[in-house]
């Protein structure tokens, strides 16, 4: 499978600030203005021109905290109509891997820190549970879903990963990685194509229709660090891979085994702390991902920002920073609209939306 090109970007780097009202900053926020101009940008605007990406971007829309951003769409939609309870899990019961039904979009799948993987409603209701551990030792960390091919697959944190029909019908199950596999992925255009990294340090290549042991993997791609994740673009010709250190890779078809190319970047990881994961834009040549300043990393300065970085998918150059100095945590999780057009951002209680056409009614 030949890797297809997609449109690229030409702009550096910039970084997006939203404006902040003075009066609410605390004595330690209003430490000289330089502090919060460390983040690398090109110009005194701090505003990407009319012709990136992000052009004219302004701050994000900033959700209460432990407030849901899709009840939040729905009252905005809809009104405060009565909203379906989802049941929650409680302690110990993380959500760890989220999809929603492809042929169902009242329904979503879920794998937990209960120990299943499960399909479920809105209103709480379990309607089948694919994988359970039956034990507090074992738990699933990932899962993925494929409309097309109408399968499940899922990974817990021994190395195991396990193989459905969406009917519940087991394919395989089998050990995969020494360690936690801590993200599957199924090929967006070869669904029968998997990735799944772990932290054993090494993201391995799969392919569903040979699998026949542990040893049956088409390539094994060794790291550094463990690896929090493996994504293949939009067009299925990339992988994209974060590990918990410093380091993004990209990946091309034409070559699985040798990473195209390499992005220094601090993102480490932390016991309290989401594994932040870098992302593909849907339509454009784009990652983006959170950073997690590190005194250690090579090209740390002073009072370096919490960013969300937005890099070129084919130089590994950046090509705008987003920030927003009323919630300056750090962005473990983001993720476009299919559109590409807004991207959400998990922050720990908040969720922050970016979006062009708010930064249109801004300006």
């Amino acid at each position: 499978m030949a890797p297809k090109k997609r449109p690229e970007t030409k702009k550096t780097s910039e970084i997006v600030l939203r404006p902040r009202n003075k009066r609410s900053r605390s004595p330690r926020e209003l430490e000289p203005e330089a502090k919060k101009l460390c983040a690398k940008g090109s110009g005194p605007s701090r505003r990407c021109d009319s012709d990136c990406l992000w052009a004219g971007l302004a701050g994000p829309q900033i959700l209460p905290p432990c407030r849901s951003i899709v009840r939040t769409l729905h009252q905005h939609r809809l009104g405060r109509a009565s909203w379906p309870s989802v049941q929650q899990i409680g302690a110990g019961g993380s959500i760890t891997g989220l999809k929603f039904n492809p042929l169902n979009t009242n329904q979503f799948y879920a794998s937990s820190m209960e120990g299943t993987t499960r399909l479920q409603d809105f209103k709480g209701n379990i309607l089948r549970v694919f994988a359970s551990s039956d034990t507090i030792n074992i738990w699933f960390c990932s899962l993925d879903v494929s409309a097309s091919s109408r399968m499940v697959v899922t990974g817990d944190n021994v190395g195991n990963v396990i193989l459905l029909n969406m009917d519940g019908k087991e394919l395989w199950n089998l050990r995969m990685h020494k360690k936690k596999v801590t993200h599957v992925a199924l090929n967006p255009c070869c669904d029968w194509f998997l990735a799944t990294a772990s932290v054993d340090q090494t993201v391995k290549i799969w392919d569903l229709r040979q699998v026949r042991g542990k040893a049956s993997f088409l390539y094994s791609l060794p790291h550094r660090h463990p690896v929090n994740a493996a994504c293949f673009s939009p067009d299925g010709a990339r992988l994209l891979t974060t590990d918990q250190k410093s380091e993004i890779r990209i990946y091309s078809a034409s070559q699985w085994d040798c990473p195209l190319g390499l992005i220094p970047h601090p993102h480490r990881h932390f016991q309290h702390l989401t594994p932040i994961k870098a992302a593909w834009h849907p339509r454009y040549n784009l990652i983006v991902v959170g950073r997690y300043p590190d005194p250690n990393f090579k090209s740390c300065t002073p009072y370096e920002l919490r960013t969300i970085d937005v890099f070129d998918g084919n130089s590994g150059k950046m090509m705008c920073q987003l920030y927003d100095p009323e919630s300056s945590g750090i962005s473990s999780l983001n993720e476009f609209n299919p559109m590409g057009d807004t991207l959400a951002s998990a922050m720990g209680y908040h969720v922050l939306i970016w979006s062009q056409e708010e930064a249109r009614t801004r300006k």
